[in-house]
């Protein structure tokens, strides 16, 4: 990722992206918010994807989360410093603007609403803890353009797919979506509908693969052939993983 203490020049629009999408960890964060302060062309680079990834789930119903989730971030949440609120205060201003964002994510981003990226300093993972994973797949045609936004929550084996409809599958292609392995490899997931959110459930046999999966991809197969273990169609998207 780029530098986010070079605030001389033309704001690079990158840094921009990275901010309003949370690709960033919390130090690079706090850097970035006080960019936001001190630069008002880097402020507007900001609200520009803040207001191009709006209507990203305007279509989105809400998903309620598993009924684990808030228990999990109460007992792994060890006390902040009591002098130490500055970070805090920023991120509740940045979770009522993001709101519509943080959505679409649906029960995986659960982690997200209660302060996204400073929990990686004040959550200590229990042993039987296993992250939650988000990609946001951009298109391989511009690098700019969300294409969907997965989220896959390992305790249920559960794979939420908010795709932003700017995939325009031909009537003999169907988007698919496949886990990338950390060797190299492509292991085929299944069909996802372009148009809706949706959830698949994902089978016990894959379920170790999608959680330790680095990044993901979408590709057009062909309908005549939709079980092939790798794409024969072009692949439209992908997204590398974090875990929240």
């Amino acid at each position: 990722m780029s530098d986010p203490t070079d605030i001389s020049g033309k704001v690079p629009a990158d840094d921009a992206a990275e901010f309003a999408l949370r690709l960033n960890d919390a130090l690079v964060d706090v850097a970035q918010a006080e960019r936001v302060e001190a630069d008002p062309a880097f402020r507007a680079q900001v609200e520009a994807w803040d207001e191009r990834l709006a209507p990203l789930f305007d279509e989105i119903e809400p998903v309620e989360p598993p009924l684990t989730v808030w228990p999990r971030v109460a007992d792994s949440i060890r006390p902040r410093a009591a002098n130490d609120d500055t970070a805090m205060r920023f991120w509740r201003r940045w979770a009522i603007a993001s709101t519509a964002l943080l959505a679409a994510s649906a029960a995986g981003l659960a982690f997200v609403l209660a302060n996204p990226r400073i929990e990686r300093h004040y959550v200590s993972p229990t042993p039987d803890f296993q992250p939650v994973s988000v990609a946001t797949l951009m298109s391989a045609d511009d690098a700019d353009m969300p294409v969907a936004t997965i989220t896959y929550d390992p305790q249920t084996g559960s794979l939420y797919v908010a795709p932003t409809m700017q995939m325009a599958p031909g009537e003999d292609q169907a988007p698919t979506l496949w886990l990338m392995t950390p060797e190299g490899g492509m292991h085929r997931v299944g069909g996802i509908d372009p148009s809706h959110a949706q959830t698949h459930s994902v089978p016990m046999e894959m379920r170790p693969m999608a959680a330790d999966a680095p990044a993901l991809a979408v590709s057009l197969e062909p309908v005549d052939n939709p079980d092939s273990p790798t794409p024969l169609g072009p692949v439209v998207a992908s997204g590398e993983v974090a875990r929240l």
